[in-house]
């Protein structure tokens, strides 16, 4: 038996993060004959004095165990989790976690270059170590992006740094651990700035600059302990120097300009004492790190017919290219991103006017060589150079937020199986610090809709609690000054963009992602957190709504609703169905949700009035949007999924399955769904007895459909169903992303259904959990892991010859799930069984369908119902 994952706001050994709230979880593995925790003991200690001791506490929640502590700034604290189960079997396991900054006061001051606010400043300061270092750690930010290096080295391993946030809310802070860094004698401290997404170009179509600053800051505190018990503190201030850094010009959309005959060019200049702007305070941070993830080889060195060299990668991913060089002085190589080739040549026109290029400048002298305040969307770099392109010179580096991949699912379909990688890599390709709509073109923006829409997907596929914290975070910041509502991108585009916001099903958001991340992960300390700004967006629609008298009903604004949906016959991105009904449909859903949280939490009055209004809501529904028989009027595929999966006439969801049914078939057994009706399409068919019909559609290969991509080469998830054509030409219309995650929430489909993986929401964070997998011949088997909060589930289901099915399942030490199959006859663990549905605790479970008479006992007394 052992204790893995030790964790504390949802992080591995965190460092200068914020810590508001602590929050201790844990999981149990390598378990023996033990099922479950008998009592937990938790202590925390400081220099190794106990501040925190829980004792053997029963009740422990090893998904989210809060202690209050009363923390002191840029300090280590131990802690250990000692667990002991039923059977007598124990483990210990010992962590730490090290506070930034807290509350405490800043005694360095915001600098700032001398020179023009568009050349990119690189920051000096040289120190002496005359002593034997204990240990060191520097807390800094920079606007907009910065990199640390200490005497030549650069400090850490994450990118982009500090990341995208609302900055004129919080300026987040790092902490380092620079101990290793330092030498005896002169060290040198140098940091470079970028524009980034502080005062960089960004919008849609890349419309803005200065969007939140228009010059360069930097903020920086070393404190340094030395063995003897001495300290030494430097803090930027007018002793400091700056001078122009190589980079002549870089941006997120257009990449960057690298001079390296620059590098020693400039002599230092004297800095000035200038604080930002309209900024927040400074803050410990909430973004996680964002670092480089994987590597990738080009597979070929394409030379077009234009006379184009080209690398491809095989993948579509967010990040860049490095390469060893060695070229001539004054020599240029260019590095240029696309996503696609046309007609056998380079392409990426769809980036719009994201120039999304690398320029590089030799000195003459040998160096590796990358980008520095930029990344881009892509699987192919064309490289321009007067001297000789090698192709074993060049790496590709996936970069993204620290976030690790949790769920696998392995079918007999090998399109299926490319259509979960894809969807999976559009995930890892998107999260970067906020869940973005795209990663190539002049946008790059937090999009709520798209990220509400994927946000089961995500959990399930990643572990998640942290990233979304921290972009949930922001979201309430801005819903601060809106009233509640939500913008339809987080962080908000200041000034410019301040009323798009409140537009369904986008700003549902702020109910939906934060719902999800605590059904996934059990986090009532999440919850908590978050739940002011799940209120504060259904507050915003009643307070609206009311004001425009009548019904509980969405009765005006601007709705992307079922965006980019095939069904209306007008041309344009929006879906046939009625926008409003879409909207109240969202209303009622979220009013529900926010009733539940309530409940969760203890608040009986919230929780009494959210159920209240949202049962108001419903009945006005009923009233508007349906007809004499109990049938929505919207006759289309959107609106009959949305009625089922929302559970909007609960007791008429057969007849509005079969409604969608015949949708489907008047459609030539094809979707023509958007944003909206793609997420809830095929759980409402396999809800109301329509699974084959659901698998159908996953498995159409034709236009439009999800294979219809993986068939003509996607690695990725694409903008639109048809955004490349079948003559593999991109689609004239325009707006075609070749990474844009949304249509890949049918992997949550898939897990739930498919795989059979369902949260329960009153013992959340899969604590217990229902698996009803749906087999489907085509498919031929599933192999699925799920590595949960609680530990890790495994769903298997195979065919035999005689078309016999036969399931394996596996769940985690502390669980309990119940198994819900096809009715029948089955043979589990050698026990003979008849029924389908049976609840069972950790361990593995291995069942064989049978014929004949078995007996009707299932593995407990206790056997539940679905």
């Amino acid at each position: 038996m052992k204790i893995t994952k030790l964790r504390v706001n949802q992080i591995e050994k965190p460092i200068g993060f914020t810590m508001d709230t602590i929050s201790f979880s844990w999981i149990i593995v390598d378990y023996q004959n033990a099922k479950k925790q008998k009592y937990a003991q938790i202590i925390v200690k400081k220099d190794n004095h106990i501040i925190f001791d829980s004792g053997k506490d029963e009740n422990a929640n090893s998904l989210d165990y809060q202690v209050q502590l009363m923390l002191e700034p840029r300090t280590r604290y131990s802690w250990e989790v000692a667990v002991t189960a039923e059977n007598g079997e124990s483990a210990c396991q010992k962590s730490w976690f090290e506070t930034g900054k807290l509350k405490e006061a800043w005694r360095a001051k915001w600098i700032s270059p001398t020179f023009d606010k568009e050349i990119h400043p690189c920051f000096y300061k040289e120190i002496t170590i005359d002593k034997k270092v204990k240990q060191a750690r520097t807390y800094l930010t920079g606007l907009g992006l910065y990199e640390l290096y200490l005497n030549g080295k650069k400090v850490g391993n994450e990118f982009l740094a500090p990341g995208y946030h609302s900055y004129d809310f919080h300026l987040q802070v790092h902490t380092y651990d620079i101990t290793k860094y330092l030498i005896e004698g002169k060290n040198q401290i140098e940091v470079l700035l970028g524009a980034g997404w502080y005062k960089g170009r960004l919008g849609f179509d890349g419309g803005y600059t200065d969007v939140y600053g228009d010059s360069y800051y930097l903020i920086q505190e070393l404190h340094i302990e030395y063995e003897d018990k001495t300290s030494l503190f430097v803090g930027t201030d007018t002793s400091w120097q700056c001078k122009p850094s190589a980079i002549m010009d870089s941006n997120i959309y257009d990449g960057e300009l690298y001079d390296a005959r620059l590098e020693a060019m400039f002599d230092y200049q004297e800095v000035v004492e200038r604080e930002p702007i309209q900024c927040g305070p400074l803050t410990d941070r909430y973004s996680l790190p964002i670092i480089k993830k994987e590597k990738l080889k080009p597979l070929q060195l394409i030379k077009t017919k234009k006379g184009e060299q080209v690398l491809d990668f095989g993948q579509n991913i967010t990040g860049w290219v490095e390469f060893n060089c060695n070229l001539s002085k004054d020599t240029i190589i260019c590095l240029t991103a696309s996503e696609i080739m046309q007609e056998g040549c380079f392409y990426n026109e769809n980036y719009r006017t994201a120039k999304a290029k690398f320029t590089y400048i030799s000195d003459g002298k040998k160096a590796h060589v990358r980008p520095h305040f930029t990344f881009f969307g892509f699987r192919y770099m064309k490289v321009e150079c007067a001297e000789p392109i090698i192709k074993e010179n060049f790496e590709a580096y996936h970069i993204r937020s620290d976030i690790d991949q949790i769920g696998k699912i392995e079918t007999g379909h090998k399109k299926v199986n490319q259509l979960f990688s894809n969807a999976l890599w559009s995930q890892k390709d998107n999260f970067l610090d906020v869940p973005t709509d795209c990663p190539q073109r002049d946008e790059k923006l937090g999009w709520t809709g798209d990220a509400q829409i994927f946000s089961d997907t995500a959990c399930f596929n990643m572990y998640m609690p942290a990233f979304y914290r921290k972009y949930l975070w922001d979201m309430r910041a801005e819903q601060s000054i809106l009233e509640g509502s939500v913008p339809n991108v987080v962080p908000r585009l200041k000034h410019d963009m301040i009323s798009e916001h409140g537009s369904c099903p986008w700003a549902d958001a702020g109910v939906i992602i934060p719902w999800n991340v605590y059904l996934h992960y059990g986090s009532k300390t999440l919850l908590l957190e978050t739940y002011p700004g799940m209120k504060a967006w259904v507050d915003y629609q009643k307070k609206k709504e009311e004001a425009l008298g009548g019904k509980h009903l969405v009765k005006d604004g601007f709705h992307f609703a079922d965006w980019l949906a095939l069904d209306n016959e007008k041309p344009g991105p929006f879906g046939a169905t009625n926008a409003l009904f879409i909207a109240s449909a969202y209303y009622y859903h979220c009013s529900k949700i926010v009733g539940k949280a309530a409940k969760i939490l203890g608040l009986e009055e919230d929780s009494i009035f959210y159920e209240t209004l949202a049962e108001e809501i419903k009945k006005a529904i009923h009233e508007t949007y349906f007809d004499k028989n109990g049938l929505c009027i919207c006759k289309t595929q959107t609106a009959s999924a949305l009625v089922i999966e929302f559970g909007l006439m609960p007791e008429q969801e057969k007849k509005e399955g079969q409604k969608l049914k015949n949708l489907i078939f008047e459609n030539k057994k094809h979707l023509n769904t958007g944003f909206v009706g793609t997420t809830v399409l095929c759980p409402a068919l396999s809800k109301t007895g329509n699974h084959k019909l659901a698998v159908d559609l996953l498995l159409n290969e034709d236009y439009p459909g999800w294979l219809y991509a993986v068939n003509l080469g996607a690695t990725t998830i694409w903008e639109r169903w048809n955004s490349v054509m079948p003559d593999n030409s991109m689609n004239p219309e325009g707006m075609n992303s070749l990474n844009h995650y949304s249509y890949g929430s049918i992997e949550s489909w898939m897990y739930r259904y498919i795989c059979g993986f369902n949260p329960c929401e009153e013992e959340a964070g899969f604590r217990y959990a229902l698996l009803a997998p749906h087999p489907d011949e085509r498919l031929g088997f599933v192999k699925a892991l799920f590595n949960t909060a609680m530990g890790t589930y495994i769903s298997e289901w195979m065919y035999d010859k005689e078309g016999k099915v036969s399931y394996y399942f596996e769940v985690p030490f502390g669980a309990k799930a119940v198994i819900a199959l096809k009715k029948g006859c089955y043979q589990c663990n050698q026990k003979r069984v008849e029924g389908y549905v049976f609840e069972v605790e950790c361990g593995i479970y291995e069942i064989q369908e049978r014929e004949g008479n078995y007996f009707s006992k299932c593995f407990y007394d206790d056997t539940l119902n679905t």
